[in-house]
């Protein structure tokens, strides 16, 4: 048993699911060149932003309701007009530098390809260090 770190994440969020797809494997592919670091969900992709916590008592996280395009008018929400997609990155690692570094990567590829292709504006989810030690600011994150 080794020692690791986890809960780094952050959210993409698109215009639509194709351009919130492309977005969130670019970030895939990036985060993957980064040693010591892996996405755990499969593909890489957690299929909406998530939260601490549910409804139901022992639920260890849920769909983030703020950041869940559907639910919009429903709940208070976190997205603009313009998104109707979200889609989120995890990424965990053999040490909080792998972790950061993958996060850099993947953002960076998010914002290379640009809002047009892919995603308009990138959120994280913030646990309060309730996911570990750690804490990743997304403007610590920005290539």
């Amino acid at each position: 048993t080794k020692e690791a770190v986890g809960g780094g994440n952050f959210f993409v969020m698109a215009q639509n699911s194709a351009n919130a797809l492309a977005a969130a494997e670019a970030a895939v592919a990036a985060i993957g060149m980064v040693p010591g670091a892996i996405v755990p969900f499969p593909g890489g992709i957690a299929r909406s932003g998530s939260k601490i916590g549910g409804k139901y008592k022992g639920m260890i996280a849920s769909a983030n309701e703020a950041y869940a395009p559907t639910l919009r008018g429903v709940v208070a929400s976190e997205l603009g007009p313009d998104i109707n997609a979200v889609l989120e990155i995890v990424i965990d690692g053999e040490t909080n530098d792998a972790v950061a570094a993958a996060m850099k990567a993947g953002i960076k590829a998010v914002i290379e390809l640009g809002p047009k292709r892919g995603a308009v504006r990138i959120s994280a989810g913030n646990y309060g260090g309730k996911l570990g030690k750690f804490i990743y600011s997304l403007k610590d994150m920005l290539p």
